[in-house]
């Protein structure tokens, strides 16, 4: 019995993670993939979060809790979208291209959706159930990875528009000798 346990350790211990490569002992790096989204339009990942950081959003049009996620994305996206780069992956899984077309029409989906058809990418990014979100920074890091829409994501973003609201404010020139 013993042996049958330590085989099992051994063997959690010596599986490859694949989905994520870590270069230090407390960050965690996205793995690179080609996104091509159901338009046909293909990127690589990697070229969207150098640019600014990346939401990854896992779900399915079967999934309840999806539902309610759907629209705080979609409405995430039309607020904030200067300032991350939201990405929708339907998994696949029980699922059928026809049905996210109209997921998508009904929901007024204003952001890239990739079809899983082979569920390889959600793999990659050790996706069991939905939704998943995963941020990713303009370094590749992974921020976030949770089952729970990231709440906090929308404050921290409009703090940082007031910031710069105000630092406009500050530099912009100003005509102060209008009265002379």
């Amino acid at each position: 019995m013993k042996f049958l346990f330590y085989l099992f350790v051994v063997s959690i211990l010596s599986t490859k993670v694949v989905a994520q490569e870590a270069t230090d002992s407390r960050s965690i790096y996205a793995t690179d993939i080609t996104f091509s989204d159901i338009s046909g339009d293909k990127f690589a990942l990697s070229e969207r979060w150098k640019v600014k950081p990346v939401l990854l959003y896992f779900w399915a049009t079967w999934c309840p809790y999806c539902k309610v996620a759907t629209p705080k994305v979609v409405k995430l996206n039309e607020k904030y979208s200067e300032f991350i780069d939201v990405l929708a992956i339907n998994i696949g899984v029980n699922d059928s291209l026809p049905n996210t077309h109209k997921y998508i029409r009904d929901y007024q989906i204003n952001y890239p959706v990739m079809f899983d058809e082979t569920s390889q990418v959600s793999a990659l990014f050790n996706v069991v159930g939905t939704p998943v979100f995963v941020i990713i920074s303009d370094k590749g890091e992974i921020l976030y990875r949770s089952h729970r829409y990231p709440e906090e994501v929308e404050a921290t973003f409009e703090s940082i528009r007031q910031q710069k609201d105000e630092n406009a404010l500050l530099l912009s020139p100003r005509n102060d000798y209008a009265s002379f």
